[in-house]
């Protein structure tokens, strides 16, 4: 009989022990995550950094977002510091998941606006974070008015 309760406790422990380490790793991924995803947001904040400059003439550039910020951006124009790509590329917008890893976004966007930014705008040129190796980005310290965005484009998924 003991020997049976001995047993049965080992099986038990045993089994507990196989169940806490799968729940232990996805705990260490996800702590993982998180402190990448703040390195990352103190080295765009670093990139921030760069002098403003007004833009010689007018630039036409993209900014990839999910569809409820469009809309908004729509109403209220795009908020100060928001990202957007350095050019505008001709042709089909790239896929979703295209976009979330050229640009190095954390998430995958639904939509792509085309921004058309007057002479003069003050913008921001640097690196984009976490993105492919060359690829850059705008950002600017003013709103850029509703009436810049021209064009929403759905993404594929």
């Amino acid at each position: 009989m003991r020997r049976l309760l001995a047993i049965l406790i080992a099986a038990c422990l045993l089994a507990e022990l196989t169940w806490a380490a799968p729940l232990s790793r996805a705990a260490a991924r996800a702590a993982s995550r998180r402190a990448m995803r703040a390195r990352l947001l103190k080295l765009d904040a670093l990139r921030h950094r760069v002098p403003v400059r007004p833009l010689p003439q007018p630039r036409t550039v993209h900014r990839y977002t999910t569809m409820t910020r469009a809309q908004g951006e729509l109403r209220h124009g795009i908020a100060p510091g928001s990202h957007m790509t350095a050019l505008a590329r001709r042709g089909r917008p790239m896929s979703a998941q295209q976009a979330k890893q050229y640009y190095g976004l954390f998430r995958k966007p639904t939509v792509r606006e085309t921004i058309q930014l007057p002479k003069g705008f003050p913008v921001r040129h640097s690196h984009a974070t976490n993105a492919a190796r060359g690829v850059r980005e705008l950002t600017s310290p003013k709103r850029v008015p509703p009436e810049a965005i021209k064009r929403v484009v759905v993404l594929r998924k």
